[in-house]
């Protein structure tokens, strides 16, 4: 990669981190509480407990204290199962849709905006570039992981 492209990327990962601390100090959770909200928001059917410690790489016992956090700011509730009453669900709460929308609006807005300005093939090599961005880091923070372990 070029410096140019070098510097592009750690401004676009820096302006990254600080929005999404942006929008946590909006919705009064630390970062990683708002990446779980996020988690969360992205099934509607909910997900449980042990999928979020999957995907996060955090314990149990982490996901659960965040868990009991975001209940207690009415963001997320529990679901029992009707088949397994030990089971839950975790699913975004109406006040979590209302409080959120607005704080990612206007950034949806602006992309929207700047898409008019390509054409189809360039939003379609646009889009191939951040999906092995988005690749090589699921890898890289895998590989991270399993060296702490």
């Amino acid at each position: 990669m070029s410096e140019d492209g070098n510097r592009l990327g750690a401004e676009l990962s820096l302006r990254v981190v600080m929005f999404h601390e942006a929008i946590a100090r909006r919705l009064g959770v630390s970062n990683s509480e708002h990446k779980m909200l996020d988690l969360v928001a992205r099934h509607a059917d909910g997900i449980t407990p042990g999928e979020l410690s999957a995907a996060t790489g955090l314990s149990n016992a982490a996901v659960t204290k965040i868990i009991d956090k975001l209940v207690a700011a009415d963001y997320v509730r529990r679901e029992r199962s009707s088949r397994d009453r030990r089971s839950f669900r975790i699913r975004t709460t109406p006040h979590f849709q209302q409080t959120s929308r607005p704080t990612a609006a206007g950034l949806a807005r602006r992309i929207e905006e700047m898409n008019q300005g390509f054409d189809q093939e360039e939003l379609a090599a646009i889009g191939r570039w951040i999906t092995g961005v988005i690749e090589a880091l699921k890898v890289e923070t895998e590989r991270l992981e399993s060296r702490g372990r």
